[in-house]
C-alpha cells in the first residue's frame, strides 16, 4: 500500500469514526417477499430471511417486495415495495439505552414499538423529518422531496428537517394525526390521513404483523455478495442530508480506489463535499503533518 493511500485510509477513520468499529448485528430480517439487496461496505449482496444486519447496512426493497426487519430492542419495521432503508447508527452495547437512528430515504416503512425497555433506537429520518420517542405504531411514506407520516396508535414527537441537518422544534403527534412535510419547508398537522395516502398505503401495512424473530434466534443466513455498485446506483445516498452523507462517506470510501466511482464523485463534489477529504487528503495535513481536527470547514456538518 502506497504512503498515500495509508494517509487516505488513517484520516477517513479519523473523520468517521463508524469505519473503525467492529461489525455488530443489530437486527434481522424476519420476512421477505420479493426481490431485495444489501448494500455493505462496498459491495451488493442479495437479502434473505434470517439475514442479520450490521450498523451501516442498507436495505433496498425491489418494485413489488415487501419486508420486516426485527432489531434488538424489539423495534419492528415493515418496509414496502421500492423502499430504501440505512441502519444509520446503533450504540456500541445492544443492551444500550438511546442513540440508534433508521433513515428512510424513500419508499414506505411501518415502525412498531414496544413499551419495554431499554430503548436502543430512538429515532426514525427521512429526508425531510425526524421522528423521536415513538411509542406506539406509525406509517411513513418517505421521498426525496416530500415525507408524509401517519400515527396509526401512541404517539412521538415529530420535527421538519433541512438538507443541512437543521431540525425544526419537534411537536407531539398523536394518534390518528398525520404529519406532511416537503423539503425545507414547514411541517403541517391534520387531524386525519390525506385520501392519497391511505390509497397508495401498501395493502399488507393494513394490519401488524406478528413477530417472527423466534423463528430465527438460532439460525443466521449468510448475504450472498452479487456485485459491486455505482456511482448512478447509490447517487441518492450520497447527496441527502449531511448525517446520511458522511455515514455513507465511511462505508464507500474504498470506491475511491474505483476510477470510474472517483471521477463521478469528483465531478459532483459540491453534493457531498465530505468526500473531498477522502480524495485529496493531503490537502487538509498540517504544515507538520498531522491530521486538522473536525471537518475542516466542509459543508457537511
Amino acid at each position: 500500500m502506497s504512503v498515500t493511500a495509508v494517509k487516505r485510509l488513517l484520516l477517513a477513520c479519523s473523520l468517521f469514526p463508524l469505519a473503525a468499529a467492529a461489525a455488530q448485528l443489530i437486527g434481522t430480517v424476519t420476512l421477505l417477499e420479493g426481490s431485495a439487496s444489501m448494500l455493505r461496505g462496498t459491495a451488493r449482496y442479495a437479502a434473505a430471511e434470517g439475514v442479520r444486519l450490521e450498523r451501516g447496512d442498507i436495505l433496498e426493497l425491489g418494485d413489488k417486495s415487501l419486508a420486516q426487519v426485527e432489531f434488538a430492542d424489539g423495534t419492528m419495521i415493515d418496509l414496502g415495495p421500492h423502499s430504501r432503508l440505512l441502519a444509520l447508527y446503533y450504540p456500541g452495547r445492544a443492551t444500550a439505552s438511546g442513540g440508534g437512528e433508521l433513515f428512510l430515504l424513500q419508499g414506505w416503512m411501518k415502525l412498531s414499538r414496544p413499551k419495554a425497555d431499554p430503548r436502543v433506537i430512538v429515532r426514525f429520518g427521512t429526508p425531510c423529518l425526524e421522528l423521536n420517542t415513538v411509542d406506539g405504531v406509525a406509517v411513513v411514506q418517505a421521498s426525496e422531496s416530500d415525507t408524509a407520516l401517519y400515527m396509526e396508535a401512541g404517539e412521538g414527537r415529530v420535527a421538519a428537517v433541512t438538507h443541512s441537518g437543521h431540525t425544526e422544534e419537534p411537536i407531539r403527534l398523536k394518534t390518528s394525526q398525520f404529519y406532511s412535510c416537503k423539503a425545507d419547508q414547514r411541517g403541517i398537522v391534520a387531524q386525519r390521513a390525506a385520501h392519497t395516502f391511505v390509497t397508495a398505503m401498501p395493502r399488507s401495512f393494513m394490519d401488524t404483523l406478528p413477530s417472527r424473530l423466534a423463528r430465527f434466534k438460532d439460525r443466521s443466513v449468510a448475504p450472498r455478495r452479487t456485485s459491486d455498485f455505482t456511482y448512478a446506483d447509490v447517487q441518492s445516498w450520497m447527496k441527502t442530508t449531511a448525517p446520511v452523507r458522511r455515514a455513507v462517506a465511511t462505508q464507500w470510501q474504498g470506491k475511491v480506489r474505483d476510477p470510474a466511482f472517483r471521477n463521478a464523485v469528483a465531478a459532483n463534489l459540491k453534493d457531498h463535499p465530505e468526500w473531498d477529504r477522502l480524495l485529496h487528503p493531503e490537502q487538509y495535513e498540517t504544515a507538520h503533518g498531522s491530521k486538522p481536527e473536525g471537518p475542516g470547514g466542509s459543508e457537511g456538518k
